[in-house]
């Protein structure tokens, strides 16, 4: 016996089979198509403009020898990736660094300027790109930083970075480390050096501004991050300031139960987070200390050791005199860190960072 009903219900299961065909090589293409773009991210790299492009790991070391170096942000996902450009050592420099510090406002449109206005004996610059309020003078595609509101340079102080770091002239990037409002009021616990009688609220200073804590992994990781995004502008040499803990001001009120380790461990653990970053370039690393510091070899209040430092740095500058050269030098001697006077005025000979007009006054 024949059932027409069979048929058509045998037919209408075929139809649908198909349609599940279709279904499923959809969901497919669909995973496909979401794996690529998952793998994809890792190769997409940020620009300072904010613009990307992707950058595949058979081309990354086939252009001008680049180092990729990536940051990082705890408990975040990785998303900007920064490719250090190795900047060209200039040897003469190093040998007699003959240091003259610009005005920021060579950063906005100046610095063609400012450089043909160069005594003719200069063979390096430096250049303020971090301030002690926490702003930074040139465009960084930092995420961390545009969160805290720091980003302070455009595409004006790009150029004119382009300008300085592409004239033939040794360049410093000058950087305040610690000192730093705008990271820490953005962070007050994870990164700030805090009161002790209110929780989470960050110390103050004399002036009003404020710390980040070196102890800390946030801030650490921050500075390491700026760090690199630097190099990454063809500076020479990074010089950190500010690079200690506070000295003056109610520093009986700073909040310090938490701490897992000592000051001077802090500085040195920041520093040797600094020198593994550019490790594998030809940026060169270093510090300003304080004259009284230096010739004491130590300071309990600002967390600085002289050993610790000068095993880690390249360069130790001092605000000084040249009497005080022949101290500072004896001081030094023991250790590989080249002593870099910060003078009012050029010496007679040797070496020397003469600071801006504001810094000097």
């Amino acid at each position: 016996m024949r059932y027409s009903g069979t048929r058509g219900y045998q037919g209408y299961r075929g139809r649908r089979s198909g349609g599940k065909r279709w279904l499923i090589l959809i969901l497919v293409l669909i995973l496909l198509a979401a794996s690529a773009f998952l793998i994809a991210q890792r190769y997409m790299v940020y620009d300072m403009d904010g613009s990307y492009h992707f950058e595949l790991p058979w081309f990354r070391h086939a252009e001008n020898g680049s180092v990729q170096q990536p940051t990082a942000r705890p408990g975040r996902r990785q998303d900007l990736e920064i490719i250090i450009e190795q900047p060209p050592l200039v040897e003469a420099a190093y040998q007699e660094l003959h240091a003259v510090e610009l005005d920021t406002a060579a950063l906005q449109g100046g610095a063609s300027r400012a450089l043909s206005a160069l005594p003719e004996n200069v063979n390096a610059v430096a250049i303020r790109l971090k301030t002690v309020d926490g702003d930074l003078l040139y465009p960084s595609a930092l995420a961390e930083a545009a969160e805290a509101r720091a980003v302070a340079g455009g595409s004006i102080a790009r150029s004119s970075i382009e300008e300085l770091t592409g004239a033939g002239c040794y360049t410093i990037a000058r950087l305040a480390a610690l000192h730093d409002s705008r990271f820490s009021l953005a962070h007050k616990a994870d990164a700030a050096i805090q009161q002790k009688k209110y929780k989470n609220e960050v110390w103050y200073a004399p002036d009003n501004s404020f710390y980040l804590a070196p102890e800390k992994e946030l801030t650490r990781q921050y500075l390491v991050n700026i760090a690199a995004e630097v190099a990454s502008l063809g500076f020479n040499e990074l010089l950190f300031d500010e690079f200690a803990y506070p000295t003056v001001g109610r520093l009986n009120n700073i909040k310090t139960a938490e701490r897992e380790m000592s000051m001077e461990d802090a500085l040195s653990l920041l520093a040797d987070n600094l020198r593994e970053t550019l490790l594998d370039t030809n940026v060169r690393l270093s510090v300003v200390m304080d004259e009284k510091t230096v010739l004491r070899g130590s300071d309990t209040k600002s967390g600085q050791v002289l050993a610790d430092l000068a095993a880690r740095f390249d360069r130790i500058y001092v605000p000084t005199t040249e009497e005080q050269l022949p101290a500072l030098q004896e001081a030094l001697a023991p250790y590989p860190a080249e002593l870099v006077p910060i003078l009012e005025s050029a010496p007679a000979v040797g070496v020397y960072l003469i600071p801006t007009a504001q810094e000097s006054s």
